[in-house]
């Protein structure tokens, strides 16, 4: 018998969690969405009760409303901050540093509060930001479940999905792309060799969709005119993980999906996207590197320094942040 399950939404007010909330609010896996943001979201609760599903929405504001939207939470996720994508053209440095800031206190807060729930990091650049939660873990509990957090990988999955189903002019539906690496267009590694259905193209034609799937980023803030990201694409994806890490936290078997996790799969490499098989703990088996081609090789390659420097970034900002308040 399904279980109801408490999901908290942190920033819940952002262009990602107003669309966001209104999928959850859909989804009969959820028995409360607590709704939290800096600026009250009563209102934004109010709205989504009026929604006719039984889920109720709870609204929490501010750094006292923490400890009430986390408490019991069985999943967390944070959306807080701008929703920048990370790109070779556009790299908005001053919003990171205002999302570090955020994912590193709502993570405290998480590790005091309810450090029993499955954390998803959606707030950009999460190649810096999951590592940053999972510093902020081992400060506070001087321990973090690995198999409980998540980076948000999704979004790259459906836009791989979409772009190789538009290709072969299937349904994207019945499409399942695994992308691996990071969540960044010069991390993200689509592994089309492994798509199921199997897809047979030639080198030029996977080269094709390969560079359309890192460039989707670019091709929105070109379309917005540099004024914004990829919002409501993001709010989906999101929803579509934290559903099915809901069902796969209630015992529904078979759920796999896309995130970046702390890892070894890689030699060096200490948090990497791969396929997982989602269980009752969160992982339940990382399936780690599928086969790759020639080609998916030297893509991951390439993605590989980038990577640990995005890491790198996120584990050297802890580091400061920890040496200015102890001083």
């Amino acid at each position: 018998m399904e279980r109801g399950l408490k999901i908290a939404v942190m920033g819940a007010m952002g262009k990602i969690g107003q669309p966001l909330s209104l999928l959850l609010k859909q989804s009969p896996w959820f028995d409360e969405i607590a709704v939290h943001d800096t600026a009250n979201p009563k209102g934004l609760a109010l709205e989504l009760n009026h929604v006719d599903t039984k889920s109720v929405v709870t609204s929490h504001e501010g750094e006292k409303g923490h400890a009430t939207a986390l408490k019991n939470a069985d999943i967390v996720l944070i959306v807080a901050g701008q929703p920048t994508e990370v790109t070779r053209e556009h790299r908005a440095e001053e919003s990171f540093t205002t999302n570090f800031h955020l994912v590193m206190d709502i993570s405290k807060s998480i590790a005091t509060t309810c450090p029993q729930a499955a954390t998803v990091v959606v707030s950009s650049p999460v190649n810096s930001t999951l590592p940053i939660a999972c510093e902020v873990f081992k400060k506070v509990n001087r321990y973090v479940d690995p198999c409980k957090m998540f980076g948000l990988m999704t979004l790259n999955v459906i836009r791989a999905n979409t772009h190789l189903a538009e290709v072969l002019q299937m349904d994207p539906e019945m499409m399942d792309v695994p992308v691996i690496g990071g969540n960044s267009p010069t991390t993200a590694v689509p592994v089309l060799s492994q798509s199921k259905p199997c897809a047979h193209m030639t080198t030029e034609e996977v080269i094709k969709i390969t560079r359309a799937i890192q460039g989707a980023g670019d091709e929105v803030i070109r379309a917005e005119n540099g004024k914004s990201s990829a919002i409501l694409s993001i709010a989906y994806a999101t929803a579509r993980f934290a559903i099915s890490l809901a069902k796969a936290l209630n015992g529904v078997e078979g759920i796999k999906e896309c995130a970046m996790v702390m890892s070894n799969v890689v030699a060096d490499v200490s948090y990497f996207a791969s396929p997982l098989q989602l269980g009752l703990s969160g992982i339940e088996k990382n399936l780690g590197v599928p086969d790759l081609t020639s080609y998916e090789c030297c893509l991951l390659e390439t993605a590989l320094p980038f990577l640990k420097t995005d890491i790198e970034q996120g584990e050297r900002f802890i580091g400061e942040a920890i040496k200015v308040r102890a001083v």
